[in-house]
């Protein structure tokens, strides 16, 4: 059984006009960016003054989308009684394997926490359970009901 570990399994998928509204939105702000590097190449004659400008919304860009990349592709995977825990940083795979023995308790914290490593969503209600063997922290996977029922025995 393969889990998502920030998302629902399956995942849904977003419809063309909310991609659409989202590359439109994107675009809106980049054109704020282009003016203010159109001032710096024209008004103040700063080649650097406007490259550094135009780079802004490029690099923050990239790393959300890495991060939103990373969150896609995390997962967890449970195969008999072992539980593969695959996670992304920066586009490089991270895999840790547990067994179910491993795991002594878990609890439900809020996104918020810092007590979930990692990326994690960080808006109002994200919930994440988090898993421990004794005090040593495990691995996270996103609280749902789904979830929830399949590692019950643990959670406090």
């Amino acid at each position: 059984m393969k889990l998502n570990t920030h998302d629902r399994t399956p995942r849904p998928k977003n419809s063309k006009l909310v991609k659409g509204l989202l590359l439109f939105c994107w675009l809106l702000m980049f054109s704020i960016f282009c003016l203010g590097s159109f001032d710096c190449f024209y008004y103040a004659k700063s080649i650097a003054g406007g490259l550094s400008v135009l780079l802004i919304p490029i690099l923050m860009t990239a790393i959300i989308l890495t991060q939103i990349k990373d969150m896609e592709k995390a997962y967890i995977e449970i195969i008999d009684d072992e539980i593969y825990v695959v996670d992304y940083y920066l586009g490089i795979k991270k895999e840790k394997h547990f067994t179910f023995s491993d795991i002594t308790s878990a609890e439900i914290c809020i996104g918020y926490s810092h007590k979930v490593k990692g990326y994690r969503l960080n808006f109002s209600g994200m919930r994440y359970i988090i898993f421990k063997n004794d005090n040593k922290y495990l691995f996270k996977i996103i609280a749902l009901p789904e979830t929830e029922k399949i590692f019950k025995e643990y959670i406090r």
